[in-house]
């Protein structure tokens, strides 16, 4: 084994043993708010998602710390750079399968955020539904099919006193 491949053996097993732990703990934040949003308590839904957020920053800390080791020994970007990679580093294969590990469990964390959203989808349509009945007119959406906004809303009169 080249010096090189020995020092770069051990900080891509730290990075992908770091990725594990960082994805174990998404998937259970995640599972975690799936209870959460059939809920109505907006401080947890807060914290929750605040919880999310650095988790899945951490993630992409680890991500990009990946892609600069493919980029510094010239396997390119890409995932096919990290195949290159992989082989190269470890011919007996451990890390792969730590890799292959790795993307069951954002699979599994992808399907859960994606159920997540469909709750979020379903709360805001309700929302959506309240403010029409509120306002005595149908009301387009919040947020357009590109998360932007829709001009604002027209001020009206929602009862007297």
């Amino acid at each position: 084994m080249s010096p090189q491949r020995t020092e770069i053996q051990p900080a891509l097993r730290r990075i992908l043993s770091e990725e594990s732990a960082g994805l174990t703990e998404l998937e259970t934040l995640l599972a975690r708010e799936t209870g959460i949003l059939q809920g109505e308590d907006i401080a947890a839904i807060q914290s929750i998602g605040s919880e999310r957020h650095r988790c899945v920053e951490r993630l992409t800390r680890l991500d990009a710390e990946r892609a600069d080791l493919c980029r510094m020994l010239s396997f390119g970007k890409g995932l096919a750079s990290l195949e290159k990679l992989l082989a190269w580093a470890d011919p007996q294969g451990q890390l792969r399968l730590q890799w292959q590990a790795n993307l069951q469990v954002a699979r599994r964390c992808r399907e859960i955020n994606d159920r997540n959203g469909a709750i979020v989808s379903v709360k805001l349509g309700r929302v959506q539904q309240r403010l029409a009945l509120l306002r005595g007119s149908p009301l387009p959406p919040v947020y357009g099919p590109r998360p932007a906004r829709h001009a604002p809303l027209a001020a009206r009169d929602l009862g007297r006193a």
